[in-house]
């Protein structure tokens, strides 16, 4: 009976211990289920913020989208219409304007330059000037100096003033009876080929050249708008041309460039005098 009692008392104990264990399972149990229903609840919260983000960054670029396409319509009718109103104003203006005063101002050009005596120009110049500040001129009125009379001293009293013996040398203003030196720039080259004419290549044919150019003018004055290239137009076809030369040109150097360096080569320049030989190059540095 003693044993039996033993046996009863021991497991009674270890039945309190298994109870007490799962009681603690329980608890951990119902911890872990609160924990998952706080973390389900956080992820509804996250996926509601979320969509709330989405639909509010949905919105503004809906909002940037129709500002966009308002704008974009706003800049386009400010382009039509000032494409319209320059349009408006290049019918007003005379065909041509640009290459009749382009011919007006070569012809004066060359007339000025090459044609016109520079020291009648000069003389009219001054003759006019004279006459412009005897204009600005005001009377004076009680001139204590009305009755003298202004002359000029002669060299040899000065002269003779300052005790000095030896008269003074009379310089004499050379007059240049040269003829001017007929040359024109690359940039004037290019203004004859604006109006498709040929510039002057020596002083006998300037006069010609500006008949020419009066006659131009004349004949762009005749001209309907539309009818033949303006300067712009053979401008802008003269760099393009020139774009396209260049692009070729670089492809062609590159293709040119591809192989061993040879020192006989082309594009090899020498540094002395001598020239290269086509063979070997000995008389590269000679």
């Amino acid at each position: 009976s003693k044993i039996l009692k033993d046996l009863v008392d021991k497991q009674s104990s270890q039945r309190g211990t298994v109870d007490e264990l799962m009681k603690q399972r329980d608890a951990l149990k119902s911890d872990i289920d609160d924990k998952f229903k706080e973390k389900n609840t956080l992820r509804t919260e996250f996926r509601e913020k979320t969509n709330d983000w989405y639909h509010n960054q949905r919105a503004i670029k809906a909002q940037r989208q129709m500002q966009y396409e308002e704008e974009k319509k706003r800049r386009e009718e400010e382009k039509a219409a000032y494409l319209k109103k320059k349009e408006e104003e290049e019918l007003a203006k005379t065909p041509y304007e640009e290459e009749m005063a382009l011919c007006e101002y070569l012809a004066d050009y060359l007339t000025k330059t090459y044609l016109t005596d520079s020291q009648e120009e000069e003389a009219k110049k001054a003759k006019e000037a004279e006459e412009k500040a005897k204009a600005d001129v005001v009377a004076v009125k009680d001139d204590p100096f009305a009755g003298f009379k202004a002359f000029s001293k002669k060299p040899e009293d000065e002269v003779n003033y300052f005790g000095k013996g030896k008269g003074i040398k009379k310089l004499k203003a050379k007059k240049s009876s040269k003829a001017p030196t007929f040359s024109l720039s690359l940039d004037l080259f290019d203004q004859f080929g604006l109006i498709t004419l040929n510039p002057p290549t020596s002083l006998d044919g300037v006069a010609a050249s500006v008949e020419e150019l009066k006659a131009k003018k004349q004949w762009y004055s005749e001209q309907p708008r539309g009818s033949v290239p303006t300067a712009k137009d053979i401008r802008k076809a003269n760099a393009e041309a020139a774009a396209k030369a260049q692009s070729k040109g670089a492809k062609a150097g590159n293709k040119g460039k591809k192989g061993n360096f040879s020192i006989s080569n082309e594009d090899f320049a020498p540094l002395g005098t001598g020239a290269v030989s086509s063979g070997t190059g000995e008389n590269w540095l000679s």
